[in-house]
């Protein structure tokens, strides 16, 4: 989650009310563009819809930081912003690339894009573990701690099941949408823990 230093506002109430408003409004549009893309996409996957889901709340989230990182970079750990924006934006771009850019483009050179996409994600990764502030990095580890615990716990009990054909089998693609949600869930845990979120 994009992460913010507390400090006390000296906004005026107007500004307050109206930074409220344009969020509330690019909430809507995000929530209409989701909305859009599921009716057009009625016989789709659980996990597809799940997909979509995440790579709209990913791109939201980027396009939120971004706004933060332009009206208000004290707010954030020096170097972090923009990698965040990067970070988060490129995530969705992943998600979406596998439903829709095989319109455009063969499967393969949409996987060499994505393997490219990802190797770019993961720098800007590193770069961002090694910019982050202490703080910054006490959420990135207790995030990933928080989702690796749950995923664990959660992949067990599902390959127990499905060893013992209770279940049926979940596929790759549903696998990662879940794991992407748990990840979400858990930034959040963990910013909201430190008054971050």
């Amino acid at each position: 989650m994009m992460t913010s230093r507390s400090e006390p506002s000296t906004q005026p109430l107007a500004v307050k009310i109206g930074g409220g408003v344009a969020l509330a409004a690019i909430g809507a549009l995000m929530g209409y563009a989701l909305s859009n893309a599921l009716e057009g996409h009625r016989d789709a996957s659980w996990a597809d819809s799940l997909a979509l889901a995440m790579a709209v709340a990913l791109l939201a989230i980027g396009v939120l930081s971004a706004i933060t990182v332009a009206t208000r970079p004290s707010t954030i750990p020096r170097g972090c912003g923009v990698l965040q924006v990067v970070v988060y934006l490129l995530a969705g771009i992943l998600f979406l690339a596998p439903m829709y850019a095989a319109d455009y483009a063969s499967p393969q050179l949409v996987f060499g894009g994505i393997v490219v996409l990802l190797l770019g994600q993961t720098v800007a990764n590193v770069m961002l573990w090694r910019a982050a502030d202490e703080m910054l990095r006490h959420v990135m580890a207790e995030t990933s701690a928080m989702a690796f615990w749950v995923l664990q716990t959660a992949l067990f009990l599902y390959a127990a099941a499905e060893r013992l054909g209770l279940i049926a089998t979940i596929s790759g693609w549903g696998l990662i949408g879940i794991l992407m949600a748990v990840y979400l869930i858990a930034s959040i845990v963990a910013s909201a823990r430190r008054g971050i979120a």
